[in-house]
């Protein structure tokens, strides 16, 4: 007998944490909550396995955090760490639990805090396993996302995996989409951008429901308010875009098939990535020109824009490559490296496929159109983070994902071909 259970925590930090994301030592300490972080915990069971899905309001999640969750839930529960799926919603007015430099710094305390309730949440649905059924559905939402980099290609793709008791009551939503949940910008305000307020919406229609949302491949994709004039998005413009979302994921639920008898198969991958580890020598020249930069900038502030990828910010340079010495002399900067991929099969209709990365949208429709199934719901910033994968052509570019980002996340940029090692390793894996 399939069973499911669904629990929602408050995840919500302490007014004066540091959120993450958008610039160089901002020092970006909330002043106001606007609405709770949460997390979800969805637990299925086909009565042979049973796997945990998490989903959580954060910016970031680190391998170090999402292996104390999965210890926590193993602990607790019994369910392997490897049938643990750990994702966040990738929400620029949050915290983070990975270390960026200068992009915004984890609490310890709030991050300690954050797995303890993450994993409760995964014991309590455990707790709630009850007869259920599965379904999947699909619609169309052209109204939300653009793609910043200049290129045309946009996933409009909602994808919806509706969760039912025996007698036809919603239990959970999981909602699949990809963008970027930046509408408000650098505001100093705890918020879950759009897919917090997707959330009330579809909680509205399906009360008693726990709604979780899992970010697909958006790494090149932001919401349209940002095309016009950036970051200045306000939550009337958030509750406009979870309502939009909103209604297509209703209609994709509706529309949703059932998945007839459901079982769940777990699979294990890894991606190979190579890195582009600069010489001694080309760091310690890098060292020389920053520092020369930082002494004519003198006290004016660093400046980074993310759309027009303008850059200005040579402390920040300076710093990054000074931690890359010191790890070069320390023998710690690899040139290979590996990443885990995760797929949880539901029957032969739907996978849910974990990668830990910022992955472009071309990207994420090339596996979702080879996969072997009808519903692959790609789900990026999960069990941990390793950075932007971005095409060989953000290489050729210089841009933000290849270069900037990878100073961000604090190691060397990766080789070119690193999104051809992910499309590929992630369709053998769904594939197997």
């Amino acid at each position: 007998m399939f069973k499911a259970g669904a629990v929602e925590v408050c995840i919500t930090p302490p007014i004066g944490v540091e959120l993450a994301g958008y610039g160089p030592n901002l020092q970006r300490y909330a002043t106001d909550i606007h609405d709770h972080l949460m997390g979800q915990a969805l637990v299925l069971d086909d009565g042979q396995t049973r796997v945990a899905i998490i989903t959580c309001d954060l910016i970031a999640l680190s391998e170090a955090f999402v292996r104390q969750v999965r210890q926590l839930v193993h602990r607790r529960t019994g369910i392997p760490p490897a049938q643990v799926m750990v994702t966040c919603i990738h929400s620029h007015t949050a915290p983070t639990t990975q270390p960026f430099q200068s992009w915004g710094s984890p609490d310890r305390s709030y991050v300690r805090m954050a797995a303890r309730h993450l994993a409760g949440a995964v014991v309590a649905a455990a707790l709630k396993l009850q007869p259920a059924r599965l379904s999947l559905g699909r619609a169309s939402h052209e109204a939300l996302a653009w793609n910043r980099t200049g290129d045309d290609i946009v996933d409009p793709t909602v994808e919806v995996l509706r969760v039912e008791s025996a007698a036809g009551e919603p239990l959970a939503l999981l909602v699949h989409y990809a963008c970027h949940p930046v509408i408000l910008g650098p505001k100093p305000i705890i918020s879950a951008d759009y897919p917090g307020a997707l959330r009330r919406h579809l909680a509205q229609r399906y009360p008693g429901a726990v709604i979780l949302f899992v970010n697909g491949a958006c790494g090149d994709i932001d919401p349209v308010t940002n095309r016009e004039v950036w970051g200045q998005g306000t939550f009337d413009d958030v509750d406009a875009a979870g309502a939009g979302l909103a209604a297509a994921a209703q209609t994709a639920a509706s529309q949703a098939a059932p998945i007839e008898p459901p079982r769940i198969t777990v699979r294990q991958g890894t991606l190979e990535m190579a890195y582009a580890v600069p010489s001694l020598e080309e760091v310690r020249e890098q060292i020389a020109h920053f520092q020369a930069e930082a002494r004519q900038l003198g006290r004016q502030p660093e400046r980074f824009e993310e759309v027009t990828g303008e850059v200005k910010m040579p402390r920040f340079w300076l710093g990054y490559y000074r931690s890359l010495e010191r790890r070069l002399l320390a023998g710690d900067l690899p040139a290979r490296g590996q990443a885990e991929l995760q797929a949880f099969c539901l029957s032969d209709q739907g996978a849910l496929l974990a990668v830990p990365a910022e992955v472009y949208t071309a990207e994420g429709m090339t596996i979702r159109a080879e996969a072997p199934f009808e519903h692959t719901l790609l789900a990026c910033y999960a069990n941990g983070i390793v950075g932007y994968i971005p095409p060989a052509r953000e290489f050729a570019r210089g841009g933000y994902a290849a270069r900037l980002a990878a100073a961000v996340y604090g190691g060397a940029p990766f080789q070119p071909d690193i999104a051809e090692r992910l499309v590929s390793s992630a369709l053998a894996l769904v594939r197997a």
